[in-house]
């Protein structure tokens, strides 16, 4: 007989969480705002880990947020070690963690301060080089987006344009 089921359990849902127990669900609503903006899908796995994490509190070791869920988690669906340290690992790296290593070499979670600068986007226009600010928060999106997938954070865009094809050839 194999050591582990062939068979994945079920996945942990949110209805698990004993009443009364894990955080406040507009501090987790706002977590996984930060996650979607920064392209991360969210699961139910990933908001019970939220639960977990605000729960344990700032500076929590990946086994520390797995024991709080293991405590406020109902009927034992509780997501597995390796589970955690995945998703934590992928949080820092969008930047929704922050992970701080101690002297023991020991990691420490917290959740990261929000981005409270608005990101400056220009469009340069090649022939005379005017500039026209871009308020459109759908493209201030993508483009963090795209930053974050490549483990960079934006600051500040300038993009280089051309007349459209249609006005050159009512000049010709």
């Amino acid at each position: 007989m194999l050591a582990f089921s062939e068979y994945r359990r079920s996945p942990p849902a949110l209805n698990q969480i004993r009443p009364g127990m894990g955080a406040s669900r507009s501090a987790v609503r706002r977590l996984e705002e930060r996650s979607e903006e920064v392209g991360i899908k969210m699961t139910d796995l990933r908001r019970i880990l939220f639960h977990g994490l605000l729960e344990a509190g700032p500076r929590a070791t990946a086994v520390e947020i797995w024991k709080t869920l293991c405590r406020i988690m109902e009927r034992g669906h509780v997501p597995s070690q390796g589970s955690i340290q995945r998703n934590l690992n992928l949080f820092v790296e969008r930047a929704i963690l922050c992970r701080d290593v101690t002297p023991d070499r020991l990691w420490r979670y917290s959740v990261a301060p929000e981005p409270r600068a608005t990101l400056a986007i220009t469009f340069v226009e090649a022939d005379t080089g005017r500039k026209i600010a871009c308020n459109a928060p759908e493209v201030a999106t993508l483009l963090r987006r795209v930053a974050a997938e490549h483990g960079l954070a934006m600051q500040a865009a300038a993009i280089t344009v051309t007349s459209s094809a249609g006005q050159d050839l009512k000049a010709r």
